[in-house]
């Protein structure tokens, strides 16, 4: 779990329920129930993720130090929408100067999943119903940049990033806590989404964990642009069978809860990811990444 400052603890605990849901163009937003009432079971469909109105998140980001980071980057004025017409992905965009998808940010669905615990050991959260905050989709990318050679294209990257991932977190654990959720879900699409948010998170199943663990034990030194160009064209074989290993997507969880970090944190838990990991050995198909690595990355990046 990622332990948050001193400083961001006191933007947590000076932001109001009030301030987050209130929007400035209407004043009757929310009630005093919808203050004191129960945030995991009360819904209200004009809100994001039935808590917060546009205005409050616009009020949490200047708070949290993120107009004035985008500022230093030429960013001045930014733009923000939310559309919470599905009740199961609730979407945010960020944009500069106008709402044009050539002008765009971040984009970030959102959904709450109340999710039943089943581990694949004896645990005493087996059957017990927790409640994520599901990152189904997340990009945070800047328009006005391009690729270069220190700076090359990722998997499913269309521009360069914008470089405040770590940043963007700590507002999403602090969403965790104000929602009263057990903590953040997401299941990465590459492996390079998975070694960002791996830095936080673990996959909930201690045999995927322990895989990923061992991809980076074995392959951690090609450095996370050939690492995860490899995986994603699969030229990843697990070195024992000599079989090729597609990427695994399965659900990765950063703990909020005590309970959750709990089940984390315990033997079992951990014993596990280690017997998984001592049980294979990866290395790359250097003859096959060298026939259609170059020539598809390249055209990857042209389109």
């Amino acid at each position: 779990m990622v332990h948050l400052s001193k400083k961001d603890r006191h933007i947590y605990n000076k932001l109001t329920n009030f301030e987050l849901q209130h929007n400035i163009n209407n004043n009757n937003t929310i009630s005093a129930d919808d203050i004191l009432g129960d945030l995991n079971t009360k819904q209200r469909p004009h809100l994001f993720l039935d808590f917060y109105s546009l205005d409050g998140i616009h009020k949490a980001l200047e708070e949290y130090g993120i107009f004035k980071t985008l500022k230093k980057r030429g960013f001045d004025n930014i733009i923000l929408a939310i559309d919470t017409q599905d009740p199961y992905s609730h979407k945010f965009r960020a944009y500069f100067n106008e709402k044009d998808p050539d002008k765009l940010l971040c984009e970030a669905y959102f959904r709450k999943k109340n999710y039943v615990a089943k581990p694949t050991f004896p645990s005493t959260i087996h059957g017990e119903n927790f409640l994520f905050i599901v990152v189904d989709w997340m990009t945070l990318q800047d328009p006005t940049q391009s690729f270069t050679s220190h700076r090359k294209a990722l998997p499913g990257q269309k521009y360069p990033g914008l470089r405040i991932g770590r940043k963007v977190l700590v507002i999403m654990i602090n969403m965790c806590l104000r929602l009263r959720a057990d903590g953040l879900l997401n299941i990465p699409e590459h492996y390079h989404n998975a070694a960002f948010y791996g830095r936080f998170f673990k996959y909930f199943n201690p045999y995927t964990e322990g895989f990923f663990q061992a991809i980076r034990r074995d392959l951690g030194h090609l450095g996370i642009y050939q690492l995860t160009w490899a995986i994603d064209l699969e030229c990843l074989v697990e070195h024992r069978t000599g079989k090729c290993w597609k990427w695994f997507t399965d659900e990765q969880i950063l703990p909020v809860s005590m309970k959750m970090e709990k089940y984390f944190n315990s033997k079992e838990y951990l014993n596990t990811v280690e017997e998984a990991s001592n049980s294979v050995s990866f290395r790359i198909d250097e003859e096959k990444f060298r026939e259609i690595g170059e020539q598809y990355i390249r055209d990857s990046q042209t389109n």
